[in-house]
C-alpha cells in the first residue's frame, strides 16, 4: 500500500475498505519461512531454509511475480523439498542478511586492472595453475609463477558463502600484484548467487576472470549439486542461466571461464561446449576425463590416462569462437609442449603434476636423484617462506599437504614424512626439511631405524584402511536414503560440516562432558570430536574424520 493510500485509509476508512491487501514479498535464498502443508499429512508449519531458487519453465512474468517459482527448501532436520509456494499457506519467520553491495572500484583498484589481459595470455599457450581445494592458494600460486606459471586459478569456493561471508572471502580471495592474471573459481547451482559471488570478486580489482566449475567429481559435489554433476542434460538450461548471470554480473574486462570433463560421447561434449560459449563463456577448460556419476563403472574420474584426442577434437570444432585449455596427462615440462601440440589448444593447465613439481613449467627436473631431492626439498623451503609472508587459510593441513607432495622422496627416504605431517605449524615443518636436507646434501649420515619405519609403514596402512571406510560408510548412507525414499546425499550431508574455530572454542567453554558431545553430534557427528579438542587415541586407525590432509582432500576437476 503507498503512503498515499495508508493516510487515504485512515481519513476515509470506510471507503478504503475495500483496497487490496500489499502483496507479501517473496522470499530470497537464505531467507528461514514456516511453511503449513509442506510435508505430507500433516498441515502445520515446518520450519525451512530457502536454499536455492528457480523460475519455473515456460511461466509467464506475472505467474513468476506471485510466486510460481521452484523453491528448494531445506528442512530443519536434514531433509529437503522443491516445491512451488502459491498453493501453500507460508511465512516469512526470518528474513536472510541482505548481500553486501560490491563498492566501486577504487582508482587504486582500477589502476589494477591493467594486468596482462587473461585472453591474450592464454592465447600464447598459457600455462595454468588449475583450481584446487587445499591446493590452488596464493602462496603456492606465487610459487609456481617463479617457475613459468603465466595464470592461475583461486581454489574453488562456494558461492553462497563468498556471498554471505565477508570473512570468508577476505581469507579466501588472497590476491597479490604479482599473482595476475588471476581467475576466481567458484561453485554453485544458483544464478543469482553465483552472479552475485563473481560480481563481488570482480570489485576487489584483484582478479581477471571468473570461473564456473562443472568439473570436481567427489562426494562433496554429488551431495551439494554442483560440479560435474550439473553436467546432466536435464540441467543444461540452470548451467545455461548460470553461466548467463555471470556474464551480466561483471564488466566486460572480465573474463567468463567455465570448467568441464567430457561428456559420454563426442557429440554431447561439444554441444556443451557451444551451450556454454553461447550462453557467455569465453573460455572452456576441459579435463580429458569422463564427467563423474555416483556410480559410475569402469573409467571416470580419474580413472586412465586423458583423452586429449577428444579435447583436439572440441578445439577444431569450434575454432576461435571460444578459447580452450587443456587438462590432464600433464606429469612433466614435455607432456605440456606435447599436449599443446595433441589438442591445438590455447592454453595448457596442471593440478596433479604442479602439486609433485611447482617448477613442473619450467622444466627443472634433475636426472641426478641427490640434486633432484635438494631440489625438491629447496621448493618446499620456498614455499614455506611464502607461507610465512601470505599464510594458508586451510591452515597447516594443507601446509604439510603440499610439503610432502612436493618432497615425498626424501621425506619417505629418511623415514620423516609422519615427523611432517605431524610438525603442526611451518616452523615445525621447516626443520624436518633442514634435516633431510642434511642427510641428502652428506652433512649428516643418516641411519635408518627399521623399528620407525615399520611404524611409518603401519601408520601408512592404517589411513588407507580409514579412508576405505570411509567410503564404506557413505555407500551405506545412500543405500539407506535410496531405501527411505529421500535425496542420495540426505545422509551423507549429515553431521559432515568441519567445525570452525568459534565452534571449536565454544565446545572448549562446556564443562559439562554430555552436553559438550550432544552439540558436537548435532552439527559435526561424522567428525572426530577428541581429535579437534585434543589427541585421538586412536590415531589413524579412526573411522570418525580427522583434519589431516590426504591426497583425496584435494579437489579438482
Amino acid at each position: 500500500m503507498s503512503a498515499f493510500d495508508k493516510a487515504a485509509s485512515r481519513l476515509h476508512p470506510d471507503a478504503c475498505s475495500t483496497l487490496p491487501p500489499a502483496p507479501q514479498e517473496l522470499p530470497r535464498v537464505g531467507d528461514r519461512l514456516a511453511v503449513a502443508g509442506l510435508v505430507k499429512g500433516s498441515s502445520g508449519e515446518v520450519l525451512c531454509r530457502v536454499a536455492a531458487i528457480r523460475r519455473a519453465k515456460d511461466k509467464g512474468e506475472a505467474k513468476a511475480a506471485r510466486g510460481d517459482k521452484i523453491y528448494e527448501l531445506a528442512v530443519d532436520g536434514g531433509d529437503t523439498r522443491k516445491t512451488r509456494l502459491l498453493h501453500l499457506a507460508w511465512r516469512v519467520a526470518e528474513r536472510a542478511a541482505p548481500s553486501p553491495t560490491p563498492a566501486k572500484p577504487t582508482k587504486a583498484k582500477k589502476r589494477a586492472r591493467a594486468a596482462p589481459d587473461f585472453l591474450e595470455a592464454l592465447r600464447r599457450g598459457g600455462r595454468i595453475v588449475a583450481p584446487m581445494v587445499g591446493g590452488s592458494e596464493l602462496a603456492f600460486r606465487l610459487l609456481c609463477r617463479r617457475h613459468g606459471a603465466t595464470a592461475a586459478y583461486t581454489p574453488m569456493m562456494e558461492a553462497t558463502r563468498f556471498v554471505e561471508d565477508a570473512a570468508f572471502r577476505a581469507q579466501y580471495l588472497q590476491t597479490h600484484a604479482e599473482d595476475r592474471p588471476l581467475v576466481a573459481h567458484f561453485c554453485g547451482n544458483d544464478p543469482g548467487v553465483v552472479g552475485r559471488a563473481c560480481a563481488l570478486a570482480a570489485a576487489t580489482g584483484g582478479v581477471d576472470a571468473v570461473d564456473l566449475n562443472l568439473g570436481c567429481p567427489q562426494r562433496v559435489a554429488f551431495a551439494g549439486h554442483y560440479g560435474s554433476y550439473l553436467m546432466r542434460e536435464e540441467d543444461r538450461d540452470l548451467v545455461k542461466s548460470i553461466v548467463a548471470a555471470m556474464r551480466r554480473s561483471v564488466p566486460r574486462e572480465i573474463a567468463v571461464c567455465v570448467k568441464i570433463r567430457l561428456m559420454d560421447d563426442f557429440p554431447a561434449t561439444l554441444k556443451l561446449v557451444e551451450d556454454l560459449r553461447d550462453a557467455g563463456a569465453q573460455v572452456v577448460a576441459i579435463h580429458g576425463r569422463k564427467r563423474a556419476t555416483w556410480h559410475r563403472k569402469g573409467p571416470g574420474a580419474r580413472d586412465g590416462p586423458a583423452d586429449l584426442e577428444s579435447i583436439a577434437r572440441v578445439v577444431r570444432a569450434v575454432g576461435d569462437s571460444v578459447v580452450v585449455v587443456s587438462n590432464g596427462n600433464v606429469r612433466d615440462r614435455g607432456d605440456v609442449d606435447a599436449g599443446l601440440a595433441t589438442t591445438g589448444a590455447a592454453g595448457v593447465m596442471s593440478a596433479e603434476g604442479l602439486l609433485d613439481d611447482p617448477a613442473l613449467f619450467a622444466g627443472a627436473a634433475l636426472s641426478d636423484d641427490a640434486a633432484e631431492d635438494l631440489r625438491k626439498l629447496k621448493l618446499a623451503a620456498d614455499y614455506l617462506d611464502l607461507v610465512d609472508a601470505h599464510g594458508n587459510p586451510a591452515g597447516y593441513r594443507s601446509v604439510g599437504f603440499h610439503c610432502r607432495r612436493v618432497a615425498k622422496r626424501p621425506l619417505e627416504a629418511y623415514d620423516a614424512l609422519d615427523d611432517l605431517l605431524d610438525a603442526g605449524d611451518a616452523a615445525g615443518a621447516r626443520r624436518v626439511l633442514d634435516r633431510c636436507a642434511r642427510f641428502a646434501r652428506g652433512d649428516e649420515a643418516y641411519v635408518a631405524d627399521p623399528a620407525r619405519r615399520a611404524n611409518a609403514k603401519s601408520r601408512a596402512a592404517k589411513r588407507l584402511e580409514t579412508r576405505a571406510a570411509r567410503k564404506r560408510f557413505e555407500e551405506r548412507m545412500i543405500r539407506k536414503a535410496k531405501r527411505e525414499g529421500k535425496a542420495l546425499d540426505f545422509y551423507v550431508k549429515q553431521g559432515a560440516d568441519a567445525p570452525t574455530k568459534a565452534d571449536l572454542d565454544a565446545y572448549r567453554a562446556m564443562a559439562d562432558e554430555a552436553a559438550r558431545l550432544a552439540a558436537w553430534n548435532a552439527k559435526h557427528k561424522q567428525h572426530c570430536l577428541t581429535f579437534h579438542l585434543g589427541k585421538c587415541p586412536r590415531g589413524d586407525a579412526c573411522a570418525f574424520i580427522h583434519d589431516k590432509m590426504d591426497d583425496d582432500d584435494v579437489l579438482h576437476g
